[in-house]
């Protein structure tokens, strides 16, 4: 599991027990400025590092269950980094899923903040900016609003580097989102006012490997939706129909 900007894998420990109740492993870190890991937060130095990181925890995950299956599983940042994952390195698993994946953001920035970033990120890499995000746009579940502003490992800050990063990676995904050879998954809700439901159509568009689901009235986490366990219910089906 990748998760996305600002949050950490712990937000994921009730997803993962429902997994687990399923017979299925969940595995996953926090990002480097995330959560319990080292590093200033809300910046990430390079996504040549997030590749690392992946490579390792599938790597672990290969060796600590021999001959089991592997998906790779992305949200939002984590969607993006791991779509520009699966397009640079093919990795040898059984599928992806991705969810509200970072590609186009339902506001997006103006042409002066992307020309701004792109020059500032030779300058001051690490800047820190607030992200901007709407806490009360992640979920119609108030309880989860309220436990993600109260969380104390959460914060609203990402660097120029890594929004200049992030954005290119996500160009880079919609331009060759026709070389994807992983089946994916992918599930965006129709009201994420976070990140838009139209770059989802639009990668999905491009390619055969992608099954699409936007979920009607969701927000940004579909996973902490109020419908959440319809969700779970859609990802465990498509997972078991890859393993058959």
């Amino acid at each position: 599991m990748v998760h996305g900007l600002g949050e950490h894998i712990l937000r994921y420990s009730y997803w993962s027990d429902l997994f687990r109740n399923e017979r299925i492993g969940f595995a996953g870190v926090d990002l480097p400025g995330h959560g319990r890991s080292d590093g200033r937060r809300g910046h990430i130095s390079s996504y040549d590092l997030l590749d690392e990181m992946i490579d390792i925890l599938l790597d672990t995950c290969k060796k600590t269950f021999p001959g089991i299956p592997v998906f790779i599983y992305g949200h939002s940042l984590g969607g993006a980094i791991v779509l520009n994952y699966l397009l640079h390195h093919n990795p040898k698993i059984k599928g992806a899923i991705v969810t509200s994946p970072w590609l186009r953001l339902s506001f997006e920035p103006s042409a002066r903040k992307l020309r701004l970033a792109a020059i500032m990120k030779h300058i001051l890499p690490g800047l820190i900016q607030p992200s901007g995000l709407i806490v009360g746009h992640i979920s119609h579940d108030q309880d989860v609003v309220e436990k993600y502003r109260t969380d104390p490992l959460v914060h609203g800050k990402i660097s120029v580097k890594l929004f200049h990063d992030t954005m290119a990676a996500a160009r880079y995904s919609l331009l060759n989102a026709a070389e994807l050879k992983v089946p994916t998954l992918m599930l965006h809700g129709s009201d994420d006012l976070i990140t838009s439901p139209d770059g989802s159509r639009e990668f999905a568009g491009k390619t055969g490997m992608v099954e699409l689901k936007i979920w009607e009235g969701g927000y940004h986490e579909l996973h902490n939706e109020l419908f959440k366990g319809e969700v779970f219910e859609f990802i465990v089906d498509w997972i078991n129909r890859r393993l058959k």
